[in-house]
């Protein structure tokens, strides 16, 4: 083991196995892209490369990734719909009105938990039992309409 040409393969693959546990921190595809790159280096190792043309092989590799692979990969990987959170997640759900709910007071079951509730300014009572969609949130009082969910449902 003098000489660590003899040993580049692995070196190589330890440095893939290094890059890939980092990705798996970063969530970036930066470091992914270095790991391939070491993986085409040990693959010239394995041709018969000397160190020097492994190294040319890695930067080449990982520069061609990086420009190619990576910006795809980010794309595919940021698209899809955020997911809703909090409040935010309670807007557009149903409701059910516990005590009449007018412009200035009441209260609605709302996802399990009774919240205070209110209509709009202008807009007809709710009676108990109505079912209700919710508008927005404002603070800790759920903003609600009538609804017209089929009888039986919360």
């Amino acid at each position: 083991m003098d000489n660590w040409g003899d040993q580049a393969w692995l070196i190589w693959i330890g440095l893939a196995v290094v890059a890939g546990i980092i990705e798996i921190t970063s969530l970036d595809f930066f470091f992914l892209m270095l790991a391939g790159g070491a993986l085409a280096a040990s693959a010239a190792d394995a041709l018969g490369a000397g160190v020097p043309l492994q190294v040319v092989v890695f930067a080449a590799a990982s520069g061609v990734l990086l420009a190619l692979a990576r910006p795809p990969l980010k794309a595919w990987a940021g698209r899809g719909d955020p997911v809703l959170t909090g409040t935010a997640a309670l807007v557009g759900t149903e409701a059910r009105v516990v005590e009449p709910v007018t412009e200035t007071s009441g209260l609605v079951r709302l996802s399990g938990e009774i919240w205070s509730a209110r209509v709009e300014p202008g807009e007809q009572s709710l009676e108990i039992d109505s079912p209700v969609h919710v508008v927005r949130i404002d603070g800790a009082t759920a903003v609600v309409e009538a609804s017209q969910l089929p009888e039986g449902r919360p």
